[in-house]
């Protein structure tokens, strides 16, 4: 009767926490717009492999704790007023939500990386005071899956979460994660970690490349303002026979930027007859609306150069802010798993 009464007494407590956060729809809104067919299809594909396999409560638990993970970065997203792509569940592999624009700074990016575990966090905080009540293994259980999944999360290497929050601090922290990774691949056999690894390894060598190669691009921004320079000039001052064979001459020296070089059909004329006027008048609205978009195009790359050039530059207070939100969510992630861990009923 007692245990009845304490089993009851923990649903009261969900449906209580379930009112307080209904009352909350600012931030709920966002993540139920989340939940698109796609999430949903993906969900209930990877809730049931989880459940033939290890049964329905350790796939609802996983399920809904990889959920509210997912939630917390699509919430700092939309803080970030970054699009993201609907949430996929991949059976054996995670979760995770696409980014469609990337953020314009480590600060930023680290914001959106910490979100993650935060809410990660959160997600299991209610089964501790369940579990107190209950004695429900459950409940343990729960708790020790979420401090796991999180704090595996803020090992420091990219792609993990851990390695976008110190990459605010500095990416020499990669390394630290590398070894990390690496460690747990080999001591627990993981296919999952030594995917990661290659693709961290795969991704930490792109960035190396792109933060070396600044100064080339740099140069090849000028290149383009110089090339604009010129078709400027040649539209004021000579035929547009001569503006067309200019553009073309260009291509050769546009190949690795397909949208500038797309500018250049923009000059190309429609076979029709028309009067002189027409088609003078026509040859000046496709002047303007080219110099336009290839000035666009051309300001729009000096930007992501410029940006990529500091994108890992941040100040002190920033630094010292991300190291004490990354150490505290360690802290309290790893101590969470340590206690929890021996709340679980022995292996039969």
């Amino acid at each position: 009767m007692e245990e009845s009464k304490k089993k009851t007494t923990a649903w009261g407590i969900i449906g209580v926490g379930a009112l307080f956060l209904l009352g909350k729809l600012k931030w709920i809104l966002p993540i139920l717009k989340f939940l698109k067919i796609k999430t949903l299809i993906s969900m209930a594909i990877y809730l049931a492999t989880y459940a033939v396999f290890y049964g329905w409560k350790f796939a609802l638990a996983l399920v809904y704790l990889l959920f509210v993970h997912e939630s917390g970065h699509l919430v700092a997203a939309k803080k970030l007023k970054l699009p993201t792509t609907p949430a996929v569940f991949i059976p054996f592999v995670g979760a995770f939500i696409g980014m469609k624009e990337r953020p314009k700074n480590a600060k930023d990016e680290a914001f959106l990386a910490y979100m993650g575990p935060l809410f990660g966090l959160l997600a299991f905080l209610p089964a501790i005071p369940l579990y107190i009540w209950t004695k429900e293994p459950f409940w343990a259980f729960v708790i020790v899956l979420g401090s796991i999944i999180n704090l595996f999360n803020l090992i420091p290497m990219t792609p993990l979460d851990g390695g976008r929050i110190v990459s605010g601090i500095s990416t020499k922290l990669w390394a630290v994660g590398l070894v990390l990774l690496l460690a747990y691949a080999i001591w627990a056999g993981s296919f999952i970690g030594f995917m990661v690894l290659i693709m961290g390894i795969i991704e930490w060598r792109r960035i190396r490349e792109e933060q070396k190669n600044i100064e080339y691009d740099r140069n090849r921004v000028k290149d383009y303002q110089e090339m604009l320079t010129s078709l400027r000039n040649i539209a004021e001052t000579s035929t547009y026979e001569h503006l067309q064979y200019f553009a073309q001459s260009l291509k050769p020296n546009l190949q690795v930027e397909e949208k500038l070089q797309n500018t250049l059909h923009l000059l190309d004329e429609e076979d029709g007859e028309m009067t002189d006027e027409e088609k003078e008048r026509k040859r000046e609205l496709k002047k303007q609306e080219f110099l336009s978009a290839f000035e666009k195009e051309v300001e729009r790359i000096h930007n992501y150069v410029e940006e990529t050039a500091s994108y890992y530059q941040t100040d002190g207070k920033v630094k010292a802010g991300l190291f004490v939100i990354y150490i505290a969510l360690a802290i309290v992630l790893g101590v969470s798993s340590y206690l929890s861990y021996p709340l679980l009923p022995p292996l039969e």
